[in-house]
């Protein structure tokens, strides 16, 4: 039994392609080939990017990029940042 690989963004579409920026697999309404057939096609959020039309979709890439490690390091870094400031501040008020 053979798999398919899914759109990231409609679940129920088959992929066609990979963004060559995020490496997240889409639908061929999700995929733009802003260089030409022969090159490796970008995800929307993605294109807007290297468009310089949109900033934030390339922190996106970069977060799904990193993967579950990358995850579980921002997360511990995130609750240590907020350790550092909130014990100071509950000790205050023993």
């Amino acid at each position: 039994m053979a798999t398919s690989t899914q759109c990231d963004k409609h679940l129920f579409e088959e992929a066609i392609g990979v963004c060559r920026t995020c490496r997240r697999p889409f639908c061929a309404d999700c995929l733009v080939y802003a260089h030409g057939p022969n090159k490796a096609p970008f995800c929307i959020p993605c294109a807007l990017t290297a468009a310089g039309v949109r900033s934030t979709a390339a922190s996106q890439a970069r977060r799904a990029r990193g993967g579950l490690a990358g995850r579980l390091l921002g997360g511990v870094a995130a609750t240590a940042a907020t350790a550092v400031l909130a014990i100071p501040a509950l000790t205050a008020f023993h």
